[in-house]
Formats: C-alpha cells, sequence, structure tokens
C-alpha cells in the first residue's frame, strides 16, 4: 500500500483521477461512461461518413480507371525475347517489329479463365480489322511447357481464332519473359496424377506497338467494346505521332536542300 502510496504521489494526475473516481457516486459513473461512449460512437459515424464521401467522390474516377486501363507512354514491362510458334519458328522482338502486338500468358488446361481471355483476344482482333483496318496479331504465350506441346498448343489456339500464335519455350525463355512482363506464375500441386495441376498467373492481356513497347494493357474484367476503343486509341495516336515525325524529317530535308542551294528557309 505504501509503495502504491508513492507511485501515485509521483503521478498527481493519476492520482487525482484516482481519487475522483473512488469519491464518485455509482449513478455519475454511469452517467460518465454512458456519456464518453456517446461521443466516442459519434467521432466513429463522423470519421466513417467522411470516408464514405470520399469514397463515393473517387467512385467514378476508380471505375473509370479500371475499366480502361489506358495509359500512354511506355510501360516499364517488356523487352527482348525469343519463343518458338508450333511451326517450330523462331519468333521474337525483332521478327514483330513493325506489327502490333496483343500478348497474352496462359496454358491449354486453363478450366476457365483462359478460354474467356483466348475469346477476348481472338474478337478484339477480328473487330478492330474489321470495323478500322487495323492489324494486330494476337499471341499467346504458354507458361506450361510440361504439357503443352508445339501440336497440343497449335490445336488449342485454332479452336479460338485461327490468327492467334502459339508461343513455347524451355524453362530458361520463359522465366525471362514472365520476368520482362511482371507475369505471376506458380504451378500448384498435383495428386493422383502428376500431370493434374493448375497455373495460377497473371490475367492481363499487354499491347505492344510497333516499335516493340509495351504502351498500355487490358485487365482481366475490361469488356470487348472497351478494349476496342482503347486498342484505337493507341493506335490512332501512334499514327498521329509518326505522321508528325515524318513532316518533321521531310522538313528537315527540304531545309537542307533550301539552304545549300542558298534559298530562304521554308515558311510553315
Amino acid at each position: 500500500k505504501r509503495a502504491a502510496k508513492k507511485s501515485l504521489e509521483r503521478r498527481p494526475i493519476t492520482s487525482a483521477v484516482v481519487l475522483f473516481w473512488g469519491t464518485t457516486p455509482p449513478w455519475k459513473k454511469i452517467l460518465i461512461r454512458s456519456t464518453v461512449g456517446a461521443a466516442f460512437i459519434l467521432y466513429v459515424s463522423y470519421v466513417y461518413s467522411i470516408y464514405k464521401s470520399y469514397h463515393l467522390a473517387l467512385e467514378p474516377a476508380l471505375e473509370e480507371n479500371t475499366n480502361k486501363c489506358q495509359t500512354y507512354g511506355e510501360f516499364a514491362v517488356g523487352g527482348p525475347f525469343e519463343l518458338t510458334n508450333t511451326k517450330g519458328e523462331i519468333v521474337s522482338t525483332n521478327t514483330l517489329q513493325g506489327s502490333w502486338v496483343l500478348l497474352y500468358f496462359g496454358f491449354t488446361y486453363c478450366p476457365d479463365i483462359c478460354p474467356e481471355q483466348m475469346q477476348l483476344l481472338g474478337d478484339v482482333v477480328d473487330s478492330v480489322k474489321a470495323e478500322h483496318n487495323i492489324d494486330v496479331t494476337p499471341i499467346m504465350v504458354s507458361i506450361d511447357n510440361e504439357r503443352d506441346t508445339p501440336q497440343v498448343l497449335d490445336e488449342y489456339i485454332r479452336d479460338y481464332n485461327p490468327k492467334i500464335v502459339g508461343l513455347c519455350g524451355t524453362d530458361e525463355q520463359l522465366d525471362h519473359i514472365c520476368n520482362a512482363y511482371r507475369c505471376y506464375r506458380s504451378k500448384g500441386q498435383s495428386y493422383d496424377d502428376p500431370n493434374d495441376y493448375i497455373l495460377d498467373h497473371t490475367v492481363t492481356q499487354y499491347l505492344i506497338n510497333p516499335n516493340g513497347k509495351t504502351i498500355g494493357y487490358f485487365l482481366s474484367e475490361v469488356p470487348l467494346d472497351r478494349r476496342i476503343e482503347i486498342l484505337v486509341d493507341h493506335v490512332e495516336k501512334f499514327n498521329a505521332a509518326k505522321q508528325r515525325e515524318l513532316e518533321e524529317e521531310n522538313r528537315g530535308v527540304l531545309e537542307t536542300v533550301k539552304s545549300y542551294l542558298g534559298v530562304g528557309s521554308v515558311q510553315s
């Protein structure tokens, strides 16, 4: 008791609180507890209302961003790669130069996600060609080199769209391209049959421009019409930029010729 008393004496505020609470009638204690509890509930309600209003204000922008998944410029993903198609031919960033590419990672034994994405992959390519005369090379990179032989992969992609290019690779090649595109893949556990397993993987389609740069992507939930709109928008902006570069280049050549001939500068 003496030790407790000395402790309280060294902490006057604590001592005062203990003394006050010890001498407070029971009805006052109930009143104080009720008041503090009500104040706490009001405070929590106030904070939640602020959070809710803030979230509702951001919701349209977040929804638009999720639906569009549209980025301009270059991503910090992608890079040189070299794989093999179902005919045994080398396909690389060099062979794809000059082409628009829609790249997807998957595997033929995928039960539900990949079939949906493969259908979208083919539909996007067919739609932008038919409606906007834009040629896009759709590619599926198999991340399951144990079961997805070239023959198995070839039969699989033909079930969806003959334009789709199926690519296979060694473990080292797949590690390289998956790391470059930040594609997560993880082999699940097999039970009775060692070949009966599932692969968890990133469900994203990457848009690559004719310069080999990744400039956009589609998450799994983006619908077909949004994919078409975004892709066309990217192509139009890319073509406009190329046209400006060409005009500047031609203007530079003309200025050089004028200067050589001693003629005045070309007027804008």
